[in-house]
């Protein structure tokens, strides 16, 4: 049994080590031929200590968004009748007290949800016609064909 306990204590010292050159600035690279060990095994210690250190202050991090709540539902109670009495300055405080209390809570997302793409082209003389189908139709939700627009000629515009 100590052979057992001697390498887990050696596992948590490499963990403790590593992530103290992570944070230093280390790359996983240069930190694995510092431990002699393999890149895999680098990153693994990381999201393992990080692991770690998130379930150790998960606690703390609740008490400090149910204090930052807290504060934001008593400014909110504050001014909220003022911006449903249409003045214009407790409507702009309204709005960016439910604006952070929605970060908090993680309503808004990190990213997009919609993403666009935009693509350029060229055209030279000759008139583009572009048409767009019904792609989004079923027997449940028919999208109507679109009326007809006017295109554009070599200088008037027809129906």
């Amino acid at each position: 049994m100590p052979k057992q306990n001697g390498d887990a204590i050696a596992r948590q010292q490499r963990r403790f080590r590593v992530l103290q050159a992570k944070v230093a600035g280390a790359s996983v690279r240069q930190i694995a031929e510092q431990e002699n060990v393999s890149t895999a095994l680098i990153q693994k210690d990381v999201q393992r200590s990080l692991g770690e250190l998130a379930r150790e202050h998960v606690g703390h991090a609740d008490t400090v968004r149910a204090m930052q709540m807290e504060r934001y539902n008593q400014l909110l109670l504050r001014w909220y009748n003022r911006a449903l009495n249409n003045d214009p300055d407790a409507t702009s405080l309204v709005l960016k007290i439910m604006d952070k209390i929605n970060q908090i809570n993680g309503v808004i997302p990190d990213k997009s949800m919609i993403q666009i793409q935009q693509n350029s082209f060229n055209v030279n003389d000759n008139p583009v016609t572009f048409v767009i189908e019904n792609a989004n139709a079923t027997d449940n939700n028919p999208i109507p064909a679109p009326e007809p627009v006017l295109q554009a000629g070599t200088g008037d515009l027809q129906s």
